[in-house]
């Protein structure tokens, strides 16, 4: 059952719980590493493998020895910015677990130009609905954090699991609508009205479901996306998106730096949320 949560009373985003609070995925800060060479990624003992997967609600409630044979099969990966996780048309060979760090779902239209369809962060699991709907990737799914972590799965692991246990493909199933949700949250944030409401809507979701440091008013979403991005999600120019950025800056209550956005005025975004 989805859990839908009111924003300021005007707005709402609707975001499925995971196992444990998303404040755990941000207990340990992204992995720096060169952009040129591959960044190390150590790979844990099964058992404690096995104990990082059950965090996520895809093995809510799983017993820990099925989850310790679905660890064996499985790796950790730690990403590039900029790296895709796979590519449009790629075969479905893995499901991605994440850990740290966030990732665009985007595809290319006929002329080239980019378009962000879904964000996803810490907590969160990526692949399910291509591997449920056929056998290629019908969009790209690409690190927006040098040192995005990862646990990735063999599918051939997942189905057998799936075959073994009702409660496993129940929560199956569950994970899948996370691809239509995305697409729900995409609709909500176009349809929104003036490019200041489509910003508004964009981050009240993100600060809803990956926000954290949150006091009073106050929260940090831990995720800088260039302009860039941004106009990709929003459909609007980089220049729209920088002049109202820095009229939040102005007035005071957004600063952004290495550490991410930080919103020292949650009521004055909650205000430009459309009715």
């Amino acid at each position: 059952m989805a859990a839908r949560k009111k924003v300021g009373g005007k707005a709402e985003a609707t975001f499925f719980p995971i196992a444990l609070p998303r404040s755990v995925f941000f207990r340990t800060k992204f992995v720096s590493g060169s952009r040129s060479a591959p960044l190390p990624a150590e790979q844990p003992e099964r058992d404690e493998l096995a104990r990082q997967m059950r965090r996520f609600e895809l093995f809510s409630k799983i017993p820990l020895e099925a989850i310790k044979e679905i660890a064996t099969t499985s790796t950790v990966r730690v990403y590039r910015r900029g790296e895709f996780l796979w590519r449009r048309g790629d075969n479905v060979d893995k499901i991605i677990l994440l850990e740290y760090g966030f990732v665009k779902a985007a595809r290319r239209d006929r002329h080239g130009a980019s378009k962000t369809y879904g964000l996803y962060g810490p907590g969160d699991c990526l692949g399910l609905f291509a591997l449920f709907a056929g056998t290629m990737h019908i969009i790209d799914a690409v690190a927006l954090n040098e040192g995005l972590r990862a646990i990735c799965i063999d599918v051939a692991a997942i189905f057998k699991l799936a075959e073994q246990s009702t409660l496993f493909s129940a929560n199956l199933h569950l994970q899948m609508s996370r691809f239509t949700e995305a697409l729900i949250n995409k609709i909500e944030i176009v349809s929104a009205g003036t490019m200041a409401q489509r910003l508004a809507v964009l981050m009240t979701q993100l600060l809803d479901r990956y926000g954290i440091d949150k006091a009073g008013d106050a929260a940090r979403l831990p995720l800088s996306l260039t302009l860039e991005q941004i106009s990709e999600i929003i459909d609007a120019r980089l220049e729209t998106v920088a002049r109202v950025l820095g009229d939040w800056k102005r007035a005071g209550w957004l600063t952004i730096d290495a550490n991410g956005s930080h919103f020292s005025n949650l009521e004055k975004l909650r205000e430009l949320l459309p009715d």
